[in-house]
């Protein structure tokens, strides 16, 4: 007999601000009702992207799984927690009192973008045992925040100026985004500019290097799938070329620019392929054909790499099937998927 959960956060598409102690956090979840101990996602966003920027990446994996987005606090309507300085340490923690508030217990997949995926492991660290698999979707990492000062350079802001990178790469059509879902798009982000400033993203990678997951494999055999994008050529090369186009940065500018994104295009994929370590059982999904907004254009392709996760687990579940995907993961590590 199947023993489906009578919460109202398991069961229906339900959205409302919930207290986590002084303040108010923005929780949304849809899919399927919950069965017993049947894992749910939660996802974490970019830095600075508010829940609503992933709209369709929502709706998609909601048709097949229960899953559950929120936003941090500061960010669009969610309120402003007590602290000056926003740690990822902090940020794990309320979402903890969040999902226990609404009593939605582990397991959990955590699925997660850009400096969500920093926040995404913060939790990890501290609760690993509600963890039961991860989707790290174009990472920030804490090696990439050693690495460079700025991302994008300082000097590529600059030569930036004035480019809609939205309106040239034809993002809210590609998104298949409505006039009046990009206009609340626009006007959340702008909501949670302050908020995300309030984000110590470098002092939380130090203390998420300190940690050394990768080291110690905290994961274990937990699925994991990593996803690389293509950053260099599809937003900054791009940000770049519509720049010089017009006339902005002096030839230094231009040319500190340009070493940025050759870097970045060398250095990226042993960035983002690093977070394998932090599982035996891991795979390599790398996406040439789209840039860092990938969720956001093709939320299938989340999507996919989620039900990859769904069905270790379940192989999981039977030891004839224990073995086989074990090798199917070495062999993935060694050949990564790559979508062009």
């Amino acid at each position: 007999m199947v023993v489906r959960s009578e919460n109202p956060w398991e069961t229906s598409t339900k959205s409302d601000f919930i207290s986590v102690g002084s303040y108010k956090l923005f929780l949304s979840t849809s899919g399927p009702p919950r069965k017993h101990g049947q894992p749910v996602i939660i996802y974490f966003t970019g830095g600075g992207a508010p829940s609503i920027v992933y709209m369709r990446l929502q709706e998609n994996l909601s048709e097949f799984t229960r899953t559950y987005f929120y936003d941090r606090a500061g960010y669009n309507n969610s309120d402003r927690g007590p602290d000056e300085w926003v740690t990822t340490q902090r940020s794990a923690q309320e979402l903890r009192a969040l999902m226990r508030a609404v009593n939605v217990e582990p397991p959990y997949i955590i699925v997660s973008h850009s400096y969500g995926s920093i926040v995404a492991r913060s939790f990890l660290e501290l609760y690993p045992n509600t963890v039961a698999g991860a989707v790290l979707i174009d990472s920030a990492t804490e090696l990439m925040f050693e690495l460079y000062p700025s991302v994008p350079c300082e000097e590529l802001k600059v030569i930036g100026t004035n480019v809609d990178f939205a309106e040239v790469t034809h993002l809210k059509e590609e998104s298949h985004l409505s006039d009046n879902e990009w206009a609340a798009i626009i006007k959340a982000i702008s909501r949670t500019t302050q908020g995300a400033g309030a984000e110590d993203n470098r002092g939380s990678g130090t203390w998420l290097a300190q940690r050394q997951e990768m080291q110690r494999q905290v994961m274990a055999d937990k699925p994991l799938s990593v996803i690389k994008c293509n950053a260099a050529d599809k937003d900054y090369k791009v940000i770049y070329e519509h720049g010089v186009k017009m006339g902005n940065g002096t030839k230094e500018e231009r040319e500190r620019a340009q070493k940025f994104i050759d870097s970045y295009r060398i250095f990226d994929d042993q960035i983002k392929a690093a977070q394998l370590r932090l599982s035996r059982n891991s795979r390599y999904v790398v996406i040439d054909c789209y840039g860092h907004d990938m969720p956001i254009r093709r939320p299938q392709l989340v999507a996919k790499e989620v039900k990859w996760v769904l069905e270790q687990l379940r192989y999981r579940k039977n030891s004839l099937h224990h073995s086989a995907s074990a090798v199917e993961s070495r062999e993935m590590f060694a050949q990564p998927a790559r979508i062009s």
